[in-house]
């Protein structure tokens, strides 16, 4: 009888303790809620932007958060959806440095190799390695920077511009430092991957994001357009420095965005970043060979001193993944290896001195 009570009272405490767990744990996960909507609705109080998406899964902690956030048009006021359609801006370029890995897994160039090879009369081009095009070390300046850019972008908002083009904006400028020594975000460096991408394949760089990526990984929601228009509902996105004076203006199909095309053009949401950073970081679309060495780069000073790998960047807190700014949108989108846990947020506004960058930090802060 007494071994009996023993077992009961054994089996009664292992029962409470693992009740006790479930309920700390509920409660850990209801705090952490408690604490990103405080956060979310804080921001949308004090800077005025028109709204958000966030999501975070931390499935050590058993914890997943994907909220809409704040309006989705000024104008109809209707609320932001979770799974609404954004600009994703440059985590854009993850996607096609993913496509070149897999070109070099299937022996179709080195990334040793010089751009001379595919771009002869690129001045400075034997000197350039496709490595250094993939990991922001070619010392090529930013086309965006030039004032013919500026100029047309701003005159013709609907411009259809041609990689060759953009290109040609900084082709004979000189670099901006020595191939490999420094690292300076550029991007020139992408749009020149996604010329080598059509060149080696022979098929458009649509055709190699759906057939290479988006299809296999079922991402539906995740379009490279070819015209300025936005698919599927999505959330509107807004400037307040295109006129001097003049706020909200609206410029989800202003431009036309091919004049950010390999660099910057795709649209997507939440769920499909999640289930895309996730594979990137975790290396199941390329060889372990080569996913070995994604992680390896120079520091990027214009990049809040981030750490820039082979098309992903770090900021030092065991996170991967990108950032992004279009006009109208700003973007992240992180995972962790080892904790499993990931972060993708995109505010339908953009302002430099408000990037989802900031409250990124501090939803790591939260999850530690």
């Amino acid at each position: 009888m007494k071994m009996l009570f023993c077992a009961m009272t054994a089996a009664a405490a292992s029962v409470f303790f693992l009740s006790c767990s479930r309920i700390d744990s509920v409660d850990e996960n209801s705090q952490i809620r408690q604490k990103l909507d405080f956060i979310a609705d804080s921001i949308l109080q004090k800077t005025g932007l028109p709204g958000m998406v966030i999501g975070v899964w931390a499935p050590q902690k058993k914890f997943e958060y994907i909220e809409g956030k704040g309006v989705a048009d000024i104008i109809a006021q209707n609320p932001v959806q979770s799974d609404f359609n954004f600009r994703a801006g440059s985590l854009t370029k993850t996607f096609t440095v993913s496509l070149l890995l897999q070109l070099v897994d299937e022996k179709k160039l080195l990334l040793e190799d010089k751009i001379s090879k595919f771009f002869p009369d690129f001045p400075n081009g034997a000197m350039i390695s496709v490595r250094n095009l993939a990991n922001m070390t070619s010392g090529i300046p930013e086309y965006t920077a030039t004032p013919e850019f500026g100029s047309i972008l701003t005159s013709d908002p609907l411009h259809q511009w041609h990689p060759e083009e953009l290109i040609g904006l900084v082709k004979d400028r000189p670099l901006l430092f020595n191939p490999g020594t420094k690292g300076n975000y550029s991007n020139s460096n992408t749009v020149l991957l996604g010329m080598i991408i059509t060149k080696i394949t022979g098929k458009t760089l649509a055709e190699n994001y759906n057939s290479r990526i988006l299809n296999p990984l079922k991402l539906t929601r995740t379009v490279f357009p070819n015209n300025n228009f936005m698919p599927f509902n999505y959330m509107k996105g807004y400037e307040t420095d295109l006129t001097p004076g003049v706020y909200d203006f609206e410029v989800s199909e202003y431009f036309d965005p091919s004049y950010a095309g390999a660099a910057g053009a795709m649209i997507s949401n939440a769920g499909n970043l999640k289930t895309w950073v996730e594979s990137l970081v975790e290396g199941k679309m390329i060889s372990a060979e080569l996913h070995s060495q994604i992680f390896m780069g120079l520091p990027i000073p214009d990049k809040h001193a981030a750490t820039y790998g082979l098309g992903l960047l770090t900021f030092g807190d065991g996170y991967w993944g990108h950032t992004g700014e279009l006009f109208g949108y700003s973007t992240i989108m992180m995972h962790h290896r080892e904790t499993g846990a990931t972060i993708v947020i995109a505010y339908n506004y953009q302002n430099p001195q408000n990037l989802p960058d900031d409250f990124y930090r501090k939803i790591v802060r939260i999850l530690k």
